[in-house]
């Protein structure tokens, strides 16, 4: 333990930035025979990654969800993470507000959030503290509170990434640093989906585009595209942690569906409650799945999203489009 106390006093801090611009990728639906079907352009998806993801972890769900909604999905790389610039504060209010000024930037009046795990945290604060911008969201196996008893999961997250860049340490010439980077986190994650996720941000060269104060690919060794050293500490308290003070006495409105897995611990009887008494219009689905669901149950969760934004397009829909047409909606209602 000694050894980290003094590596951490001597760390490079990263930059305080209230806001960054998030790196990101757009997914158009595909085109429709019918010319006016009412392609929310005005209302497009924003989907949140989890923690040490990246926009390209779910890059063809994504595109999935684009054309079964009929939908424009913004897929964004959360600060510290992928191509967005590393930045402290990791709160959820400093998250949040992140997404606020990418909506801005972008244009974007009204969103719909899909969020996963830290994603799904910061699209729940999203959704209460800036209800104008949210029309809707779909909230992937989490809840609005503080979770400590998952500490456990980050830490060891966040061991086996520091054990490839601090003990492994493979270089960029090798052919199989990939596969040497999952033995190496063996050790702490022997679980290989969660290691094929966290691997997402793991390159042997430097992106073009790329800069951060910290990550140096001088060295010649293979490097996560996250401030892991700088991170180690807010992965495991921020992560778990729910900003009750800036939420207080909000509530969201809007519909949201809440994607459970039946076999996570993620949503317990705590988080229940609280889901309850803050969104008031929710929905559930249960999935036979862990915390996994994204890999454990891809086909399902994408029809689930996609099942629940189209049953809810129509009722904001102009009444001179295929879907906001009287007869469309009579045609629903009878189907419902």
């Amino acid at each position: 333990m000694f050894p980290t106390r003094v590596l951490r006093s001597t760390l490079q801090k990263l930059p305080h930035r209230e806001t960054v611009p998030m790196a990101y990728d757009l997914h158009m639906p595909q085109r429709s025979l019918f010319q006016n079907l009412n392609e929310k352009h005005t209302e497009p998806i924003v989907f949140l990654h989890g923690i040490f993801g990246s926009k390209k972890s779910y890059e063809l769900d994504s595109k999935m969800i684009a054309h079964g909604t009929h939908t424009p999905v913004y897929t964004v790389d959360i600060r510290n993470h992928g191509q967005t610039s590393h930045a402290m504060p990791f709160n959820y209010d400093t998250l949040a507000q992140d997404v606020k000024e990418f909506c801005h930037v972008q244009g974007l009046k009204s969103v719909k959030l899909v969020g996963y795990s830290l994603g799904a945290k910061i699209s729940m604060l999203a959704a209460l503290k800036y209800p104008e911008l949210v029309k809707s969201a779909v909230i992937i196996d989490n809840a609005p509170v503080k979770q400590p008893y998952i500490e456990l999961y980050m830490k060891q997250y966040v061991k086996s990434m520091l054990h490839v860049l601090e003990e492994a340490k493979i270089k960029t010439t090798d052919k199989d640093w990939k596969n040497k980077a999952s033995d190496a986190m063996k050790k702490f994650l022997p679980n290989g989906v969660i290691r094929k996720n966290l691997l997402v941000n793991l390159v042997n060269k430097k992106p073009d585009g790329f800069e951060s104060p910290v990550v140096n690919f001088d060295e010649g060794l293979i490097q996560f595209l996250n401030p892991i050293r700088q991170m180690e500490e807010a992965a495991v308290k921020d992560v778990t942690d729910w900003p009750e003070e800036s939420t207080e006495g909000l509530k969201y409105n809007g519909p949201v569906k809440f994607i459970k897995g039946l076999k996570s611990p993620f949503i317990n009887e705590e988080g229940m409650t609280k889901i309850q008494d803050i969104f008031p219009n929710n929905e559930f689905a249960n999935v036979n799945s862990s915390h996994d669901i994204l890999d454990q149950r891809p086909t399902e969760y994408v029809k689930i999203i996609c099942d629940f934004f189209n049953a809810h397009r129509y009722e904001s829909a102009p009444s001179n489009t295929i879907i906001g047409h009287k007869d469309f909606k009579t045609t629903i209602d009878m189907r419902v």
